[in-house]
């Protein structure tokens, strides 16, 4: 089982990655496992990697860098991916991961830039 190295964030991860599963098992929406699969991988290198900034401008490239690639996935899934549930798990997550690293507050969307889902 794959780890960011913070078994809250992982376990945010999990969930959404279950709560993606459980919908598309129920509602057979446009999206298939290797998208989820693909949204979750980049949630866990983005974790990873932000883990390993020492500055914020770094780190706030790696925010940009990862909002784009799933608003493409979204997009290549015609927007059924990413729902308001999921986009809020992935903001907690992407916020989250930055606040542990001190680059802003938890309550600060650093998401919203650059997220079009």
């Amino acid at each position: 089982m794959k780890s960011t190295g913070n078994s809250h964030i992982d376990n945010l991860i999990f969930d959404l990655k279950s709560n993606m599963e459980g919908y598309m098992i129920e509602f057979e929406p446009s999206y298939t496992q290797n998208d989820i699969n693909e949204c979750i991988a980049l949630l866990f290198e983005y974790v990873i990697e932000i883990f390993k900034t020492k500055l914020k401008n770094e780190a706030m490239g790696l925010v940009k860098s990862t909002i784009l690639s799933l608003n493409n996935l979204n997009d290549r899934c015609d927007g059924s991916l990413i729902e308001t549930n999921e986009r809020e798990q992935i903001a907690e997550i992407v916020i989250l991961a930055s606040h542990e690293m001190g680059y802003n507050s938890v309550d600060e969307d650093i998401t919203e830039e650059w997220r079009d889902f």
